[in-house]
């Protein structure tokens, strides 16, 4: 049998053939995957969320809490999330008054794309802008909290709403 050098050993050529078949087709193997779970995760970035399941999960009744814009003063409520015609309609009741309002599906940080549900509503007399995450409680109900602005808010309001089980 013939024998050949390899850093200084002497490694039997079977060997090193072996091994360098070995090498060769561990790293094809994992080039294979690594690409396969490229492409995956390219196919997962360029989909878009499922809005109209999102619609149906978030309809329903809500109970809100709230704390007001610049200020430290709480608030409670009552939110509607319908969908309508591949809308959410929204009708917020806080202290007696209600407003009625779209809110649509969106994305936050940049390509992380965070999925947001952004509302815009008038309360107490102003025009408010509200970015809300959601999250499945234990019942797999959506449980909303979020932040609300103004125009020049030093300091957003909070919101958030909890699914009131029927």
């Amino acid at each position: 049998m013939r024998a050949e050098s390899c850093n200084g050993l002497l490694v039997p050529a079977v060997v090193q053939r072996f091994s360098s078949g070995v090498l060769k087709a561990s790293l094809a193997i994992f080039a294979i995957l690594l690409l396969s779970h490229s492409a995956r995760c390219a196919d997962a970035d360029s989909k878009e969320f499922d809005q109209e399941f999102l619609r149906g999960y978030m309809a329903g009744e809500y109970d809100l809490i709230g704390r007001k814009v610049d200020s430290t003063a709480t608030y409670a409520g009552h939110v509607t999330l319908r969908d309508e015609g591949g809308v959410l309609q929204v009708m917020r009741t806080i202290e007696g008054k209600t407003d009625k309002c779209a809110a649509r599906l969106d994305t936050v940080a940049g390509t992380d794309r965070i999925p947001v549900l952004r509302m815009h509503f008038r309360f107490d007399g102003k025009e408010y802008d509200a970015t809300y995450r959601w999250q499945s409680d234990p019942d797999n109900y959506p449980r909303f909290t979020g932040y609300v602005y103004l125009t020049g808010t030093k300091s957003p309001g909070l919101e958030a709403l909890f699914p009131i089980h029927q």
